[in-house]
């Protein structure tokens, strides 16, 4: 995470829809977090330290880490 925003890589595509897929980890790609935003609207960003490649923002949506449900389970009930 440091090094994708460090190197102003957050925003991977814009959809038509004006919906920004970014390169932040998902639930999918690994087995233990994932990232989902924690703001409590648009306006609740942090400063970027670099502006993003793609779109040209310095602030961006606050984000948070989350557990994955699949191995909370796992790490509690199966150990």
């Amino acid at each position: 995470m440091v090094k994708t925003i460090s190197n102003g890589e957050i925003v991977k595509e814009v959809t038509d829809k004006e919906v920004r897929k970014t390169y932040f980890p998902k639930k999918t790609e690994n087995r233990i977090s994932h990232v989902r935003p924690h703001a409590k609207n648009a306006a609740d960003t942090y400063d970027l330290p670099i502006a993003d490649k793609l779109t040209g923002v310095t602030k961006y949506t606050k984000q948070c880490f989350w557990l994955n449900a699949n191995y909370v389970r796992d790490e509690i009930y199966l150990n």
